[in-house]
């Protein structure tokens, strides 16, 4: 387990040291795929598949605290070491971040104290309607689930509950 632990630890000092942004997945992608000649398809799909759960289980916790979107992306990383697309997707992402980032940078930079009050408070009120939104639907989707057992067998299949067809 504390081998296992130290190359993901090496691998991702890797990832982040030895590869240009745009290049970094698809390095990765390759180095994983180099190093794995000899490993089974059913252990690459698991790699996959463990990935893919983390990223989704990501999103599904998404309006909890906590890392969500940081998590989201980690699991998505972990599918690109096996997946070359998502390594592009990837890839292609990191550098128009990298460019909005630059760009807003600029932008608060250049901006006076009034008008960055009022970007934090636009973006402060965009994060509040969002949970909000997201909770709204949650708690909806909570109070119209019922216990399938006081359900009547049309309610269950969708049928018309008059008897005609």
């Amino acid at each position: 387990m504390e081998s296992a632990l130290e190359n993901s630890i090496e691998e991702w000092r890797r990832f982040l040291n030895q590869s240009a942004p745009g290049h970094r997945f698809k390095d990765r992608y390759r180095r994983r795929q180099q190093a794995g000649r000899n490993r089974s398809t059913l252990k690459r799909a698991c790699y996959v598949a463990f990935g893919v759960a983390i990223a989704i289980g990501s999103l599904v916790l998404a309006p909890l605290p906590g890392p969500g979107w940081g998590t989201f992306f980690v699991g998505l990383g972990i599918v690109a070491g096996e997946v070359a697309h998502v390594a592009r997707l990837l890839d292609r992402g990191e550098v128009k971040l990298r460019e909005a980032l630059r760009r807003a940078k600029g932008v608060w930079g250049k901006s006076a104290p009034g008008v960055r009050v009022l970007i934090a408070l636009t973006i402060s009120l965009c994060v509040v309607a969002s949970v909000w939104g997201v909770y709204d639907v949650f708690s909806s989707v909570l109070e119209s689930a019922k216990d399938p057992s006081e359900m009547a067998v049309g309610q269950l299949v969708d049928l018309p509950q008059d008897g005609s067809h």
